[in-house]
């Protein structure tokens, strides 16, 4: 165990240190969209950790090489898909041929089952929350098949070798995998913290300036409106309506940034979350038929909540008019209220089939004066993730270009306890 110590601790410190860097140059997120300029990347940093756990083996006969290569390939293929995964398998698979040796093409079928393993299981990893769990599950399937293809096909060795090698095995994959979720979960805080930053800067800048130009807006609302009434000059009479509705659109930027600087705490109340959705999709038919799009509406279950209200149905009408206005001509907007993928929670998905967000734009999402429509000011969406997190939520956009979007926002359920993350 001693002698196998050594090189464990190298490789688990080599993938460590790949981890770190792969992770400043391309962080780990949930809801990465996995282009084709980052599968490629993803293949080739996981082959590089292949590669040098294969230039340091745990342990070496003759012509049969132990060593932790399938742990990044497996990784890889979990989170970065089939493409990448497959870049770093054929990587693994050329090397060890070109290495030869008696049992080359054993080392090349347990890169082959390491690699299906995980791909099996990618989509159910994807849409889990519980993401230990399928780590855990690929980590146990792929020994096992490992166990079985070296018992079959290669000579046996000595006795105690199983048991170290395939513990030492076991330690390397938890220790990789921790480390890479803690990634996420770091990466995670630090867009809040600038995000909360971001919106701390914008709800100090509504306190300054809010009442100093509401009150003259007021005042020269209210001459337009009597000149526009006491006048015969038809420009004036035909100018007048659009000053007026452009000094409307200012007041409703100022009331939105003063919401931002509201105190966080709101009053809980038990929520009847079914008749929420309901009434905010009926309030909202009427916008989406003008629009020539097709609202409808799916609930599987009874769910109670603890938030507010009139908050929680401006967030959905601000969600729902955001899809609307995405779709250009006739579609689609598909509202279901479901069990969360969490313990404990609800989610309320809002499926669009409009013109979509590239990954630039998910980005900014939230961000304060940042939006995709012409006449827009982004503080909709920055107050909705604002009011769903004040309620212990969370909102989640998932999108690409001319295809739609989904937008999850889950809420923790009364018996629920949920932390937000």
């Amino acid at each position: 165990m001693l002698e196998m110590a050594r090189p464990l601790l190298i490789n688990i410190a080599m993938l460590f240190s790949v981890l770190f860097i792969w992770n400043m140059v391309m962080p780990f997120r949930r809801s990465n969209i996995m282009n084709l300029k980052r599968k490629l990347i993803y293949g080739l940093i996981s082959s590089i950790m292949a590669l040098l756990c294969m230039l340091f083996p745990l342990e070496k006969f003759g012509d049969t090489v132990f060593d932790l290569r399938v742990v990044p390939l497996i990784l890889v293929t979990l989170y970065g898909g089939g493409f990448a995964g497959l870049i770093c398998m054929l990587t693994i698979s050329s090397v060890r041929l070109g290495m030869g040796g008696e049992y080359a093409w054993v080392g090349v079928l347990i890169a082959v089952v390491g690699y299906m393993i995980a791909l099996s299981l990618n989509g159910y990893f994807k849409r889990s929350i519980r993401k230990w769990k399928v780590i855990l599950l690929t980590g146990g399937v792929f020994m096992l098949s490992y166990i079985a293809i070296v018992w079959m096909f290669i000579d046996p060795l000595k006795s105690y070798f199983y048991p170290i090698y395939f513990t030492s095995f076991a330690i390397a994959y938890f220790f990789i995998f921790y480390l890479t979720e803690r990634l996420v979960l770091i990466n995670i805080q630090l867009e809040e913290t600038v995000y909360l930053e971001k919106l701390s800067v914008a709800g100090k800048m509504a306190a300054a300036i809010a009442h100093e130009i509401r009150n003259p807006l007021t005042t020269v609302r209210g001459l337009l409106q009597f000149i526009s009434n006491d006048t015969q000059d038809e420009k004036i009479r035909s100018y007048a309506p659009l000053m007026i509705e452009e000094i409307d659109r200012t007041n409703k930027i100022i009331t939105d940034y003063l919401m931002l600087i509201k105190p966080s705490k709101i009053e809980y109340e038990v929520v009847k979350l079914n008749q929420v959705v309901k009434d905010t999709t009926n309030l909202t038919e009427v916008l989406a038929s003008y629009h020539a799009v097709e609202l409808q509406y799916e609930e599987k279950g009874e769910f109670t909540i603890h938030g507010n209200s009139q908050e929680l149905k401006q967030c959905l009408i601000n969600l729902i008019k955001n899809a609307i206005e995405s779709i250009e001509e006739e579609g689609f907007i598909l509202i279901t209220l479901q069990d969360g993928t969490k313990k404990g929670t609800v989610d309320i998905v809002i499926q669009d089939n409009g013109a979509g967000m590239s990954e630039e734009q998910l980005k900014k999402i939230g961000l304060p004066f940042y939006t995709t429509k012409s006449k827009g000011t982004g503080l909709g969406t920055m107050i909705t993730i604002r009011l769903i997190r004040n309620m212990g939520g969370k909102v989640q956009f998932q999108s690409n270009v001319e295809e739609g979007t989904t937008v999850t926002v889950t809420l923790p359920t009364i018996k629920g306890e949920y932390d937000g993350i």
